[in-house]
C-alpha cells in the first residue's frame, strides 16, 4: 500500500510518503538558492510523492532564514516546483505564521503577534495582541500567498494551524484571552483560523487546501484531541485533506525525539479519520517502512509525513522500496534545537544534509594517493566515508573488532537501539565505497610509516576520567558495564548501586542496568545542582523515566572518597557515607593517546589530523560533523 498512488482532490500522488514542512533556515534574499533547490531535488530524487516547503505569509510571521511570499521571487517558487516535478513530485507550500513563537533577538523590530499579550514558555518574550486591523491585514496576507503559489505553479498548499503557531494559537484557551468574537469563549477560539481557511478557499478556487493541525495542545488546560476534530470538522468543507501532528513545541510531553515510540500520535490522525471524509496524513515518528505500511493497513491514515526521515537520508524513500539499508534518523533532537535557537537545521549524523549544492563542486577524482583513519567510531567511520567519496585509496584500522566505538555503547540503553542501525549502514557504505577495514589490530608506528600514506587522520576516541578523589581505583568505569567488561555483583539486603555523575553516561549507565534488572537499587550523585548537562530537552523524559522506576537522584553532593562498599560523600557541608554493592564512575572522558602516532607523523613531515574526541570532547554527532568538516578543507593535489 505505502508505495500505491492516491489523490489529493484531484492532485494524484506517485506513493503516499510526505515529505512534511521544514524550517530550513536556509533561506538568503528574495530568491530560493541552489542550496535549497538541491537540498529538495535530492529529497525529490530519493522517492518523496511530495515536499513541503514552508513560506511565511509576511515578514511579521516569519522566522530567521524563511521565505517570505510578499518578497520571494515569484519564477524562483516556479522554478523549484519544475525541478521537483522531474522525479514525479509533487510540491506543496505551506503557508505559515509564527505568531508568539520567535525570540526577540531573532525577530529583531518586527512585532511578535498573537491573540492575546501571552509570552511563549520557550522565548519568554511577550507578543502585542492582534487588533482588528492586524487580524485583517493578516487574513489578507494568507491568501495573497495562496493565489502566489497557485501562480507558480506549486501544486498544493497547507495553512499551518499546529505546533503553537499563530493560528492554533486561537484555538487555545492558555494563548487566547480575547473577549471579542474571536475569543476562545466563542466556539473554542476557532472563528479566526475558519475565516482564514475560508479566506484563502474563495481566493484559491478549484486548488488542492491541506491543513496541518495539532492532534491536541498536549499541555495541561490546553485543547484536546476533541477540539480539533470539532474544528476539523468545520474546516472539512472548505479543505481537501488534514496533517496531524502530536502536540506544541512548548509540550512537556516528547514530541519527535527518540523517546517518542515509532509512530506514536498516528492514532490523533486514526481518530480524525473517522470523522471527516478526507484523506488524513499522519506524522511523527514514522521514520521506517514497517512502521508506515503498519499504519495505513490499520486505516490510521491515507499518507504518512516525515521530514527527519529525509533530513537524515534523501534516498530514503527510494531504499524502503527497495528494501535497502537507509540512515536511520536517531530522534536526537538535533535539528529541531537548532531550529528552535534560530540557526540552520542539521543533521546530527547526516553532515551533507543542507550541503547537497557544495558536494556536487567536490568531485571525485581517481587517485593513487592514499588516506589511512585510525579509529573506527563515528568520526572515524565518517572520515574513511568522505576520504572514499573524495576518491583517495582509504584504509580503515581500529583495535576494536567491530566498528561503531563508542556508539556501541550508547546503542544500549532502552530506546537506543536505532544506533546499531546507523552502524549498520555505514559498514555497508564503507564496503560499497572499497574502503580497506582492517579491524582488531591497532595502529602501530611502523604500520604508518610502512605506507606513508599522503594523509592520516586520527580518530582514536576518547577514555573515561578517573576523578581525583581518595580511592578513585575502588570505582568501576561506567563504559566498562555498558561494554560487558564488568559485570555487576548481586543485590544486597542494604546495597545499591552508586553512579558517581549525573550527566548523559551516567543516566543512560541507570537507564541500561534498570532496563536488564528491573529490581536494582540505584542512586546518581551529581555535584552540580542540575542533571543532564549538556543534553537540552532530551534530559527531561530520560529524568522523568528514571525516577518512576525508582532511581533516587542527589544533587549537589559531593563526593570525598571511595572505600571497599562505601562512597564517602559530602551535602552542604555534613558528611554522610552511601553503601554501595557497585561504584560506578561517570565523570568525564579525556582523548585516548596518540601522541605515539602522531610524533613519527611529524618526524617525517606527514600530514595528518585530529578529529572526533581525538580533538576536542563531545558526543557522536559533534565526532560525525568534526570528521566532515575536516573533508571539505581536504582536496586532491
Amino acid at each position: 500500500m505505502l508505495f500505491s498512488s492516491f489523490k489529493i482532490r484531484e492532485l494524484e500522488l506517485k506513493n503516499r510518503w510526505i515529505m512534511l514542512a521544514l524550517h530550513t533556515g536556509y533561506a538568503q534574499g528574495n530568491a530560493i538558492s541552489e542550496r535549497e533547490f538541491a537540498f529538495y531535488e535530492e529529497r525529490a530524487k530519493g522517492g518523496a510523492a511530495a515536499i513541503t516547503l514552508v513560506l511565511s505569509v509576511n515578514e511579521a510571521g516569519s522566522l530567521k532564514g524563511m521565505h517570505q511570499a510578499k518578497s520571494l521571487a515569484l519564477e524562483s517558487l516556479k522554478e523549484l516546483a519544475d525541478r521537483l516535478h522531474q522525479y514525479g513530485c509533487k510540491l506543496i507550500v505551506q503557508l505559515f505564521h509564527c505568531g508568539r513563537n520567535d525570540s526577540k533577538k531573532d525577530h529583531g523590530e518586527k512585532p511578535l503577534f498573537a491573540p492575546s499579550a501571552v509570552a511563549s514558555v520557550i522565548y519568554k518574550a511577550e507578543p502585542v495582541e492582534m487588533d482588528r486591523e492586524e487580524l485583517g491585514r493578516t487574513k489578507e496576507d494568507f491568501a495573497l500567498a495562496g493565489e502566489f503559489c497557485k501562480k507558480a505553479g506549486v501544486d498544493a498548499i497547507e495553512i499551518s494551524a499546529s505546533a503553537g503557531y499563530l493560528l492554533s494559537e486561537f484555538l487555545s484557551p492558555i494563548t487566547n484571552l480575547r473577549k471579542d468574537s474571536y475569543g476562545y469563549e466563542n466556539n473554542g477560539g476557532m472563528e479566526y483560523p475558519l475565516e482564514v481557511i475560508r479566506f484563502v478557499r474563495e481566493r484559491v478556487g478549484d486548488f488542492p487546501v491541506l491543513l496541518k493541525v495539532s492532534g491536541a495542545q498536549m499541555v495541561d488546560g490546553g485543547y484536546g484531541l476533541e477540539d480539533t476534530v470539532s474544528f476539523c470538522r468545520l474546516a472539512e468543507e472548505y479543505i481537501d485533506c488534514v496533517t496531524v501532528t502530536g502536540g506544541w513545541h512548548e509540550s512537556p510531553v516528547e514530541q519527535i525525539s527518540y523517546h517518542v515510540a515509532k509512530g506514536a500520535y498516528a492514532p490523533f490522525a486514526g481518530v480524525l479519520k473517522k470523522y471527516i471524509a478526507l484523506p488524513v496524513i499522519a506524522c511523527n515518528r514514522i521514520h521506517d517502512g514497517e512502521t508506515a505500511e503498519r499504519l495505513l493497513a490499520e486505516n490510521q491514515c491515507d499518507f504518512v509525513g516525515t521530514a527527519r526521515a529525509f533530513l537524515a537520508d534523501p534516498q530514503f524513500a527510494n531504499r524502503v522500496e527497495n528494501k535497502e539499508r537507509f540512515l536511520p534518523c536517531q530522534g536526537c533532537n538535533r535539528c529541531i534545537t537548532r531550529v528552535l535557537k534560530g540557526e540552520e537545521v542539521i543533521c546530527g549524523f547526516n553532515p551533507e544534509a543542507g550541503n547537497e549544492y557544495y558536494e556536487k563542486q567536490r568531485r571525485k577524482i581517481a587517485t593513487r594517493k592514499e588516506v589511512v583513519v585510525v579509529g573506527g567510531g563515528p568520526a572515524g567511520m565518517e572520515a574513511a566515508k568522505k576520504s572514499a567519496d573524495r576518491g583517495f585509496m582509504t584504509t580503515l584500522i581500529t583495535e576494536e573488532k567491530v566498528l561503531g566505538g563508542q556508539l556501541n555503547l550508547a546503542a544500549k540503553p532502552p530506546k537506543k537501539e536505532a544506533m546499531s542501525e546507523y552502524i549498520a549502514y555505514m559498514e555497508e557504505t564503507l564496503k560499497n565505497l572499497g574502503v580497506t577495514m582492517i579491524l582488531g589490530e591497532k595502529c602501530s608506528e611502523e604500520f604508518l610509516l610502512g605506507k606513508k600514506p599522503y594523509f592520516t587522520v586520527i580518530a582514536t576516541g576518547s577514555e573515561p576520567v578517573l576523578p581525583k578523589i581518595e580511592g578513585a581505583e575502588k570505582g568501576v568505569f561506567a563504559s566498562d558495564v555498558l561494554s560487558g567488561k564488568v559485570s555487576l555483583p548481586p543485590q544486597s539486603a542494604e546495597g545499591q548501586i552508586v553512579i558517581i555523575g549525573g550527566g548523559l553516561v551516567g543516566l543512560e549507565t541507570a537507564a541500561y542496568i534498570k532496563k536488564i534488572d528491573e529490581e536494582r537499587k540505584i542512586k546518581i550523585v551529581e555535584s552540580q545542582a542540575a542533571f543532564g548537562k549538556g543534553m537540552g530537552a532530551l534530559s527531561r523524559p530520560l529524568i522523568s523515566s528514571l525516577r518512576a522506576k525508582g532511581v533516587q537522584f542527589m544533587a549537589e553532593t559531593n563526593v570525598e572518597g571511595l572505600e571497599d562498599g562505601k562512597a564517602l560523600i559530602s551535602i552542604g557541608g555534613q558528611k554522610f557515607f552511601l553503601q554501595a554493592d557497585a561504584i560506578l564512575l561517570a565523570t568525564g572522558a579525556q582523548p585516548s593517546e596518540y601522541g605515539y602516532l602522531t610524533m613519527p607523523l611529524m618526524d617525517e613531515r606527514l600530514s595528518y589530523a585530529l578529529v572526533g574526541d581525538a580533538e576536542k570532547i563531545g558526543d557522536g554527532a559533534d565526532a560525525i560533523h568534526s570528521a566532515y568538516e575536516l573533508f571539505t578543507r581536504v582536496y586532491l593535489a
